[in-house]
């Protein structure tokens, strides 16, 4: 039904300019409004994708039937068809959209003046924040789809590019890229999504948001060392706080 993402060989460790020019060069998209099929506001598609996100996250995407996706949807068989070749399919249009949703909250979080660790701070909330708003999505997106392989593992692939590109701008300073490994930014993404995925395997989805602290220290030490990102998880943590602004 869409053309499957291709992975172009981006480099973890290049220099990333604008988010969305990086955003573009991995084929993802930046909002829901530039999705390879717009979904519009409780239409069937988009029925479709949230009971499709449902069924995965209670059963697995490996005992997701097309059965049950459109009984907890509501519609009919043929109308599944009409929108989506196959169960693969389908779970694609799910990565399409969490991705979209993902990319949206990091661009509104970003800009190319602020400090590279404020950004990461920002962009950290954010994600957690849309995690913990979408439980379904965020188990379909950081468990389901990865095992799945196909078209949606290299979703997941190139969202976690993006990711490591934005990272990586911690090695900015030359001498800093010296002593910082290229490999910095895929260990210290590997550790926060671990501790991601615990959480969301211990049923604590909907509590993410409070992770901002750790996973603002586990980003931010291997670029600023142990005192700086002590004080971005402490600010991180501030922000978590009633009132905060």
């Amino acid at each position: 039904m869409r053309p499957a993402v291709s992975n172009n060989g981006a480099k973890s460790n290049s220099q990333p300019g604008d988010l969305g020019n990086l955003i573009e060069r991995e084929h993802l998209p930046s909002s829901r409004a530039d999705l390879p099929e717009p979904l519009i506001a409780h239409s069937q598609r988009e029925r479709i994708l949230n009971a499709m996100a449902g069924t995965c996250a209670a059963r697995g995407y490996g005992a997701t039937t097309i059965a049950t996706v459109i009984g907890t949807a509501g519609v009919s068989r043929a109308t599944f068809y009409e929108l989506f070749k196959d169960k693969e399919d389908c779970l694609q249009a799910c990565m399409e959209l969490s991705l979209a949703e993902a990319m949206s909250r990091m661009v509104d979080s970003y800009s190319p003046d602020k400090p590279w660790a404020t950004m990461v701070r920002d962009a950290t909330a954010a994600f957690l924040a849309l995690l913990a708003a979408r439980p379904d999505f965020a188990r379909m997106a950081l468990l389901e789809a990865p095992a799945a392989g196909g078209a949606s593992f290299d979703l997941y692939a190139a969202g976690k590019r993006v990711l490591q590109a934005l990272l990586d701008r911690g090695r900015g300073n030359p001498m800093e890229a010296q002593a910082i490994p290229s490999s910095a930014s895929r260990g210290a993404l590997a550790a926060a999504e671990s501790l991601i995925v615990g959480q969301i395997l211990a049923g604590n989805t909907e509590r993410l948001a409070e992770l901002a602290p750790d996973i603002a220290y586990i980003l931010t030490i291997p670029y600023l060392g142990q005192d700086e990102a002590l004080r971005q998880a402490r600010e991180a943590e501030r922000s978590l706080r009633p009132g905060a602004g």
